[in-house]
């Protein structure tokens, strides 16, 4: 048997075509990428360089922006608008000036020191020009130089004029923040209730003596859903003798302090503006105090007014002597609500 017929035949058969090659191969399409709109008004380009965070002017080195040869490559239109923002010191014709009191300037020249001619090149290299272009980037990039910023500035500049934004004052947050205890509203007060006590009346203190004429009732109040602390003195003038009603005396609006001749020993002789009252109740004298104050009367809270009344006397011989101070040198004696419990006791 020869070679040839023992070596394996090679098949002259085309081979059949496999599945991935009965699949017809997909076009590939390369997508679009959505071009974006870059063009903007000039007047929005600007607005985005001089006030967005994201502005290039707030993250380069602002010296190779603005310095002597991009200042030549500005036409002189340009640069006279620009000059004009400077200060005569950016001249190369300034000359220092003094006043006109120091004895140099008698045989000085009238030269004009004020900005113009060609500036001085040195200024876009002065410590004091690029402290300010750094602080202009500094406000750039802190977003303050945006409309809404500038809203926000203008909203609480408004505040400070008219108060809404003023910081309360310390006393005013202390009390706010140690409200005195219902019952006890005075270091003089009773530790309980009126109780028993409450039978006694205005004109029984008087009658007693427990309120004297020349006495000043110091009237004190925080009103927290007007956010106003009302305080207003008032001095017993006079006392009925067959009454022991009170005649008082008060200044109006929202003045506190009475005036010094009131509060001297002796009889005082109201004159205006000085208004009187004459009362029955510390009730009646409150709501007369809160009408001069000018507080309405559908904002105000029910509350004990016998605790809100502070007497004030003067204390043995210290009349004559301390007629310089605060009432006229009397010294507290604690609240009406305090001096009829005691009153009630000692009875």
């Amino acid at each position: 048997m020869s070679e040839d017929a023992t070596a394996p035949r090679r098949s002259s058969r085309k081979p059949k075509p496999t599945q991935r090659e009965l699949i017809p191969a997909a076009e590939v399409v390369p997508s679009k990428r959505k071009a974006k709109d870059v063009t903007k008004e000039p007047a929005q380009q600007l607005r985005f360089m001089l006030q967005n965070p994201k502005s290039r002017l707030a993250h380069m080195d602002i010296s190779d922006l603005i310095n002597a040869n991009s200042w030549n490559m500005l036409l002189p239109e340009s640069q006279a608008r620009l000059a004009a923002l400077l200060p005569p010191t950016a001249f190369s014709s300034f000359q220092p000036s003094i006043g006109s009191d120091h004895p140099a300037a008698t045989d000085s020249m009238d030269v004009e020191s004020s900005g113009s001619g060609p500036i001085d090149h040195s200024v876009f290299t002065d410590s004091h020009f690029l402290a300010a272009a750094h602080t202009f980037q500094d406000h750039l990039f802190s977003d303050w130089l945006s409309d809404a910023h500038a809203g926000k500035l203008k909203k609480y500049e408004e505040g400070i004029r008219d108060g809404s934004l003023a910081a309360p004052w310390k006393d005013e947050v202390w009390e706010r923040d140690n409200k005195e205890d219902p019952t006890i509203a005075h270091p003089h007060s009773s530790p309980t209730l009126a109780g028993e006590a409450a039978e006694l009346k205005l004109v029984d203190l008087a009658k007693s003596s427990v309120l004297r004429e020349g006495d000043v009732l110091a009237y004190k109040r925080q009103f927290t859903n007007l956010g106003i602390l009302v305080e207003k003195d008032v001095i017993i003038q006079k006392i009925d003798p067959r009454t022991h009603s009170l005649t008082v005396l008060l200044e109006p609006g929202t003045k506190r302090e009475l005036p010094a001749e009131l509060l001297m020993p002796g009889p005082c002789d109201p004159s205006a503006p000085t208004r009187t009252m004459t009362i029955t109740s510390p009730t009646q004298l409150e709501s007369g105090l809160l009408d001069v104050y000018g507080v309405d009367r559908a904002k105000r809270p029910n509350g004990n007014a016998w605790k809100a009344l502070t007497l004030w006397r003067w204390n043995g011989d210290s009349m004559d002597l301390l007629t310089d101070m605060p009432r006229g040198g009397r010294e507290d004696h604690g609240t009406l609500f305090y001096l009829r419990a005691c009153h009630y006791e000692d009875r």
